[in-house]
């Protein structure tokens, strides 16, 4: 890999309970990640593992306690309100709730464009034209642009929201369990709408999960997080096929396979990549 898209150095996130006089806990504890051009990096991990807090600091949605974080290898950690409206416009994110993240009172159109217009990216004349093409984009109806969250399903509303993270033509989309709310079907859905995305806008991922059938579908590579630290890294194939750590092949053997559903899903997507 050359100079990374994204990355984060020795990355810490300390959170102190019950004010300034408790005892500080390590929700991040010194974690290395970086993403390259047109991959997909997925971390993984049980709940409470700290990939979401890792994601929001990659995100620079937080401040990370210490370490670095770079993009295009320029460090960002303590960038600036104008550096950092840069950096919002090249890294984006899907959040793990669509309902939560789209605002009830706002149509499409103005959810869609709001990063567009806040980025001066566009004019307010041309706002229904680049909704209309980026619905059209994600699998929606152009025409329902002047719809509310409500009126949609939470496959649609996911959809809406990977929508709006294309606005600002970003080259890292961060999704933070972007998935794991949606039924099993439309779970598929959306992975193949992310795989097509990436293929024709050369997107990176960072797709922050804990269904390792998702992930050995996406992913390029794997990051396994337990306690806050990164315990292993790898291809997909060294993480699933041959993993180093007790932790992960106790994570991996979790896995219900024995559901008819899993199965299922397993199957149709390993016949699909053996077309792609």
């Amino acid at each position: 890999m050359n100079v990374p898209i994204l990355s984060g150095r020795q990355l810490v996130r300390e959170f102190t309970p019950g004010g300034r006089r408790g005892t500080p806990f390590r929700a991040v504890d010194e974690v290395s990640l970086e993403v390259g051009e047109s991959e997909t990096l997925a971390v993984v991990g049980e709940s409470g593992s700290g990939k979401s807090t890792t994601a929001r600091l990659l995100a620079r949605l937080d401040d990370p306690t210490s370490g670095t974080i770079e993009l295009e290898g320029e460090d960002v950690t303590t960038a600036p309100p104008a550096r950092l409206r840069n950096f919002r416009r090249t890294v984006q994110v899907v959040f793990q709730d669509p309902f939560s993240s789209l605002n009830p009172r706002h149509n499409v159109e103005r959810i869609i464009t709001a990063p567009l217009l806040y980025q001066r990216l566009g004019q307010r004349k041309d706002t229904a034209r680049i909704c209309k093409e980026l619905l059209e984009r994600v699998g929606l109806n152009p025409d329902h642009s002047t719809r509310y969250p409500h009126q949609f399903s939470g496959g649609q509303a996911q959809r809406i929201g990977i929508a709006r993270a294309l606005a600002v033509n970003p080259k890292v989309v961060i999704c933070d369990e972007a998935v794991s709310a949606l039924d099993v079907s439309v779970q598929a859905q959306v992975i193949d709408l992310l795989r097509d995305l990436q293929r024709d806008l050369g997107l990176s991922y960072v797709f922050i999960a804990h269904d390792l059938a998702v992930v050995r579908r996406l992913a390029d590579r794997v990051a396994v997080m337990s306690g806050g630290r990164v315990v292993e890294q790898g291809t997909r194939d060294q993480i699933f096929d041959t993993p180093k750590e007790e932790y992960t092949r106790a994570l991996l053997a979790a896995v219900p396979r024995i559901n008819p559903e899993w199965e299922r899903r397993r199957r149709e997507w390993t016949a699909r990549d053996g077309q792609d």
